[in-house]
């Protein structure tokens, strides 16, 4: 018996992790992350600077931990759900791995590329234009989809490579 697979055209697009940074919804490639765990143990290293609130040991590999809501510009603030939905993503990018906390990890879905918008010309303006891939609705929710390669600035992946890999 021959078993032929159906073309599905909803399976085209990307797959997004989405998750909640206070009162922003964000994405992320699903291939860059690598892991989504509970909260571990965080241990600051003297000299890493404002970006990164330390490293963690991830089953013998040190992972830098950076400080998201500050590379993204946004205000940090703490929901009366932080502790039982609070997150840690670990992605991988080219040049090494890296983690950072979110109030919550929403879902993994399926977006048809050409659901995303270009992000507005202000975003662009702000400095780091390239962090931003684009912006889609997912869910109901504004999801701005987040480059992965991008999200930590060269000078601060350089420091925490000589340190964490």
């Amino acid at each position: 018996m021959k078993y032929e697979r159906a073309y599905d055209r909803s399976r085209k697009g990307v797959q997004l992790v989405t998750f909640r940074l206070g009162a922003e919804y964000y994405g992320i490639h699903v291939s860059k992350v690598r892991e989504i765990l509970r909260p571990l143990e965080l241990f600051p290293v003297p000299g890493m600077g404002k970006d990164i609130d330390g490293v963690i040991n991830l089953r013998g590999e040190i992972i830098p931990v950076a400080k998201l809501h500050l590379l993204l510009g946004t205000a940090h603030t703490v929901s009366n759900d932080a502790p039982r939905k609070r997150r840690m993503i670990i992605l991988e990018a080219s040049r090494g791995s890296f983690g950072f906390f979110v109030d919550e990890v929403l879902e993994v879905t399926r977006i048809q590329t050409e659901e995303m918008q270009a992000p507005p010309d202000l975003a662009k303006s702000e400095g780091r234009p390239d962090v931003v891939n684009g912006i889609v609705k997912v869910s109901g929710r504004m999801v701005v989809c987040l480059n992965s390669e991008k999200l930590i600035p060269d000078d601060v992946m350089a420091k925490e490579l000589a340190i964490g890999g």
